[in-house]
């Protein structure tokens, strides 16, 4: 899947969803779109899933811990390591364990009530969407290298810095959300850019211009389809916690890649039967030929040895030539050659043989000098030389005497 359906809930559940899709480099594929989450559920189809999940709801930490191996053990420590710092039990939280940095001892976490990520994941599976991932809003902040990102959004300024955990502050007070922010800064603080959609630009223009007096730089960027297509942007190149962890985990993935290999699977088995249709249908010729063999076979074991049971024909003819002293390595491929030969032509019958001194002869009755010619033409094979040596009219058919020499005789 190269598109990413992005899916972002509110804090108040009355409040509508919105959705857009971004590929894998978070290019933005068509507008913003907003409703009830289950209007999403047909772009879900076949496109990776991502919710994300309001600031106010995920707490995002970066505890110290020692160096540990195996996933198992960093879930079981992340918990204690944060235990002073948390006011609810621990039994209550759900925690998500992200990447650490190899030069980093801090391990990204995100905390979040069990009750409320059950809240949003019956809302999702009402709808009928079985998301891939679900991130927290300011995990989708972007950073930049030594400069403080801030993004307004409808009453909420989220905060991010490098190397550090963004976090959301409430902006009911614009002034006091700032000071927050900035901290005690001297005139020559720090480099800001500063994300707002053209609405809250207009409601708070004075207040955002008068942080370029406490700031190094401003830049002012402004969103005016509103926070989420940039908070989309980030899925593919940030590195989100994704909470869908422990006894939240999305579903394996063997259901998705059924649905990717639906169509190859269904192409593969269409294959498969027309193979084994081909193969049978070959069976079932070679089987037919096989009979057709069988029964020539009869017919000269009968003229050759007439009124004799068939048990082994070869082993038969065998006993028959080594009690006359005939020589059998010359007479068994030359009778091979000749019922393999009249196979081909079912009219012709063989009404008389003799075997001397390496010499076959036949005396057939054919529909035509053709089909004569045809045996002819089929046992001149393997060092065989096939002499015809007379064709005469009998009865609308045509007799002839035919003369076969093998090499190895």
């Amino acid at each position: 899947m190269t598109e990413t359906l992005v899916i972002r809930l509110r804090a108040s559940e009355d409040a509508p969803a919105s959705w857009l899709i971004v590929d894998a480099t978070g290019a933005r594929s068509g507008n913003v779109q907003s409703g009830p989450i289950a209007d999403a559920l047909a772009l879900s189809q076949g496109r990776r899933t991502v919710v994300v999940l309001p600031a106010a709801d995920v707490t995002l930490a970066r505890p110290d811990l020692p160096p540990v191996r195996g996933a198992a053990r960093i879930a079981q420590a992340v918990p204690f390591a944060l235990e002073e710092h948390l006011a609810s039990d621990l039994e209550n939280l759900h925690f998500a364990i992200g990447h650490r940095a190899a030069s980093s001892s801090g391990m990204p976490v995100a905390i979040v009530a069990r009750s409320t990520l059950d809240r949003w994941q019956a809302m999702w599976d009402a709808a009928g969407i079985r998301p891939d991932a679900a991130y927290a809003e300011s995990s989708l902040i972007p950073s930049a290298p030594n400069a403080l990102v801030l993004v307004l959004d409808e009453g909420t300024l989220h905060v991010s810095r490098p190397d550090r955990s963004a976090y959301a502050l409430d902006a009911g007070s614009m002034q006091v959300a700032f000071d927050l922010a900035l901290g005690e800064q001297t005139e020559a603080g720090e480099h800001v850019t500063f994300y707002v959609s053209t609405a809250d630009y207009s409601a708070h223009k004075d207040a955002i211009e008068g942080l370029r007096a406490r700031t190094a730089t401003l830049q002012v960027k402004l969103l005016p389809d509103g926070t989420l297509p940039l908070l989309a942007s980030q899925v593919p190149v940030a590195r989100p916690i994704n909470l869908l962890q422990g006894a939240y985990a999305a579903p394996t993935s063997f259901g998705s890649q059924l649905k990717q290999w639906r169509l190859p699977a269904a192409l593969a088995a269409a294959t498969l039967v027309a193979f084994l249709g081909a193969q049978g249908l070959k069976l079932w010729q070679l089987h037919k030929a096989e009979q057709q063999l069988d029964a020539q076979i009869t017919q000269t074991f009968n003229q050759i040895l007439p009124g004799q049971p068939i048990v082994d024909p070869r082993a038969q003819i065998q006993g028959v030539l080594a009690r006359a002293g005939g020589g059998s390595s010359a007479l068994l491929p030359a009778m091979s050659l000749l019922a393999q030969a009249i196979a081909q032509t079912p009219a012709t019958r063989v009404e008389a043989i003799s075997y001397r001194a390496g010499v076959l002869e036949l005396h057939l009755v054919a529909p035509s000098v053709e089909a004569l010619d045809g045996i002819k033409q089929a046992m001149s094979r393997d060092g065989a030389t096939v002499e015809l040596q007379s064709a005469n009219p009998r009865d609308q058919l045509v007799e002839g005497r035919m003369q076969v020499r093998l090499g190895a005789a």
